[in-house]
Formats: C-alpha cells, sequence, structure tokens
C-alpha cells in the first residue's frame, strides 16, 4: 500500500513548498527564491525584451529624427535626445552577453526616466495642438507592465510617474483644463486597467514558478517513503564525490538495512511493512539536515545516505543516533529471530575521493560494512575506511578477508 501522499508535507525541507504555503500573490518571495524567480522570469521573457527594445529603438530614433529635421525649441532637443540615448542603452543591454546580470538593474531606472520625459513631451506637442498625440500616453504603459521584463512593482512605479509627469508637465505648458483632464483620465484608466490585469498575471506566474518546481522536487521522492528514489541517488553521489575532491573532503556512505523486514512483512502483512518503512525513514530523515548530505531509498527496505565532509567520529556518531532512533520506535517484530522490536543495520564507508578511488567503490565499501554488521547479529554499525578501500579493485574486493559475506537474509 502507497502511503496517503502528504503534499507540500513531503517537502518539509523546500523552499518552494514553504512560499506556496504562504499563498503568493503579487508580494516578492524570500530572497533566494525571488531571485531565483526574477532570474527565470527575465531569461523567459528574453526574445521578447530585445524585440520590443529594438522596435522601441527605431520609433524613437525616427521621431529624433523628425525633430532635428522641423524647428524645434531646445528644450524638446534634450529631450529626444536623452529619450534616444536611454533606448539605445535598453536595447544594447537586451542584446548584450551581460543580459542576465546587468539588464533589469538598469532598465528598473531608465525605463521610469524614459516614461517621464515621454509624457512631457507628449503633453507639449498636444498643447501646440496635436490632441491625437494623448493617443499615446496609454501605449507607454503596455512596455512596463507586459513586454520590458520588469516585474510588477516596477512596472506600478513607472505607471504613477507617468501620470504625474503628464500632470506636471500640463501645469507648466499650461494644457487647456478640458484637454488636460481629457489626457489625465485616459491615462489614470489606461494604468488602473493595465495594472490590475498585470497583476493577476504576475500571481499567475507567480505560483506556476513554485509549482512547476514543487513537481520537480516530487518527482525526485519516493512515493512510499518521501525520501529521495534511487534515481537522484545515483545522479547525486559521483556529482557530490568531484566536489568533494576539488575541495579536498571526505564523504560518508551509509547503507541501512531494516532487519528481518521479510520476515515482518509476512507476519504483519505488506500494507504494515509499508508504514513501518515510512516510520523508519522519518526516524533516520531527522539526522540529515546539512544543505549537501542526502538521504534515499536505496531499494526494498534499503536506505542510503551521503553525509559531506565527515570524518569517522562524525559519521559513526551519525549512524548510531539513526540506529538508536529507530530503536526507540520500539515497533514489536514477533517474526525477528534477533529480537523482539524492529531493528536496523548501517554499513558506513568514510573515503576521502581522489583521482585513484571511484564513487562506486565507496559505495561497495558500505555494502561490505553492512554485510559484516548482518553477520555480526545486526542492530549494529559497522564502518570501513580508507585502508579497507585499498583494498578494492575496481569496486571488487582484492583479499579474501574483505570478500563479500553474502547476505545472510533479510
Amino acid at each position: 500500500m502507497i502511503a496517503p501522499w502528504p503534499g507540500l508535507e513531503a517537502l518539509p525541507d523546500s523552499h518552494y513548498a514553504a512560499e506556496l504555503r504562504k499563498q503568493p500573490g503579487s508580494r516578492r518571495f524570500a530572497a533566494p527564491v525571488e531571485a531565483e524567480y526574477r532570474r527565470s522570469n527575465l531569461l523567459e521573457n528574453r526574445a521578447l525584451v530585445r524585440l520590443v527594445c529594438t522596435l522601441a529603438l527605431l520609433l524613437f530614433g525616427l521621431h529624433a529624427g523628425e525633430v532635428l529635421a522641423g524647428v524645434a525649441a531646445a528644450g524638446s532637443l534634450v529631450l529626444s535626445a536623452v529619450v534616444l540615448l536611454s533606448s539605445a542603452a535598453l536595447a544594447w543591454l537586451a542584446w548584450s552577453r551581460g543580459f542576465e546580470r546587468h539588464y533589469l538593474p538598469w532598465a528598473e531606472v531608465l525605463v521610469p526616466l524614459r516614461n517621464c520625459l515621454v509624457a512631457v513631451q507628449v503633453t507639449h506637442v498636444v498643447v501646440g495642438g496635436q490632441i491625437e498625440n494623448l493617443m499615446v500616453l496609454p501605449m507607454l504603459l503596455i512596455g512596463p507592465f507586459y513586454f520590458l521584463g520588469l516585474q510588477y512593482r516596477v512596472a506600478l512605479t513607472t505607471a504613477v510617474l507617468t501620470v504625474a509627469s503628464m500632470a506636471a508637465a500640463a501645469v507648466v505648458f499650461h494644457l487647456p483644463p478640458p484637454t488636460a483632464l481629457r489626457g489625465g483620465a485616459l491615462l489614470i484608466v489606461s494604468a488602473l486597467t493595465l495594472g490590475f490585469a498585470a497583476l493577476q498575471v504576475e500571481r499567475r506566474s507567480r505560483r506556476s514558478f513554485l509549482e512547476t518546481h514543487i513537481v520537480a522536487e516530487l518527482a525526485q521522492q519516493d512515493a512510499l517513503t518521501w525520501t529521495k528514489n534511487r534515481r537522484v541517488f545515483d545522479e547525486y553521489l559521483p556529482r557530490l564525490w568531484r566536489q568533494a575532491a576539488g575541495d579536498a573532503r571526505s564523504l560518508a556512505i551509509l547503507v541501512i538495512d531494516v532487519d528481518h523486514f521479510k520476515a515482518y512483512n509476512d507476519c504483519y502483512g505488506h500494507q504494515a511493512g509499508d508504514v513501518v518503512l515510512r516510520q523508519v525513514a522519518l526516524a533516520i530523515q531527522r539526522e540529515v539536515r546539512r544543505p549537501l548530505d542526502l538521504i534515499a531509498r536505496y531499494g526494498g527496505e534499503e536506505f542510503g545516505v551521503i553525509l559531506y565532509d565527515a570524518d569517522r567520529a562524525g559519521a559513526r556518531l551519525t549512524a548510531e543516533r539513526m540506529r538508536r532512533a529507530v530503536e526507540e520506535l520500539a515497533i514489536k517484530h514477533r517474526g525477528s529471530p534477533s529480537g523482539a522490536i524492529l531493528t536496523i543495520s548501517v554499513g558506513v564507508a568514510v573515503v576521502a575521493p581522489t583521482a585513484e578511488r571511484n564513487a562506486s567503490g565507496a559505495l561497495q565499501l558500505a555494502d561490505e560494512a553492512l554485510y559484516h554488521a548482518k553477520a555480526k547479529g545486526r542492530n549494529r554499525v559497522e564502518l570501513l575506511d580508507e585502508g579497507a578501500h585499498r583494498l578494492l579493485d575496481t569496486g571488487v574486493f582484492t583479499k579474501e578477508e574483505f570478500a563479500p559475506l553474502g547476505c545472510a537474509g533479510n
């Protein structure tokens, strides 16, 4: 029987699950998740950002050319030059190799600045009688909310500054009150409409971001014990082995077996066996809390644990705590020939990764240590280290005294 799936509770250490439990809206996540979300959102919209920045540069370039070719006030020329330069900077950032690192910090300054300057320009033109240019004002808000990769709060701030710039320019340039009211109303209604729609989009985007990562994490979980699955263990061990070799750190590998588990299933039934496996997993999982450590269901009633930068004493102490934690559960086991309660045996290998050694050999060492624990009566911890590892030859023991003892039964 598969244990009832606990949903987000299956991921107690997941930053994404923690954020989803808070029912996020448009608010910011905790700093590490927020930074990842911003990066993910920006990269997802990179092509659109590049397109819009390029088109904006072309449009403002054409407008600047028209200003230069016509009769324009010096102030208008200055504004057009600043708008063109800011657009050129945004386009360059959008296409540069540093897009991921530099675009957003600069866009959060340049986009509001450009919007404010364009709002002033448009208001100035409308004062001259070209009232149709009021339609440009709502268009200024679409980019920040949807096409320039900005977060909602920055886009909303840009919209507020755009409205304020238009209002200030209307006063300075003496825009007729009816026209000012019409333009202001158009801009405010557009800001409210686009802002509300963008808020809903960002809420869905943030929730989708969290759910996507949670689904990926759940795909790595064992459906019965809620630990990591065998595939994750097999992929993670060689990767951490290489990191430990580079950092000159040791690794401890623990192989844990539930003693006489087949006899438990025969005595109490497989459904009870599933419940017990889950209890055992929870008990030993409490000792695997450091960021680089890992626990996984290795197969059947076996669990594999990897401890980063663990010496002999630390690895043995952790394994003993796991053994005692399971023993203290006091789960009755009438079918066990070695005791009245359910217990575990733990094989531990502590090895410093080097070019001459490999992760599979260290895992073989932990397996051999587990065989020794079983042979010596079970419910115990056995440790083998580098001295025994030197007797390995491509994962096979070369000395008879360390030849596999053979499984003494489950």
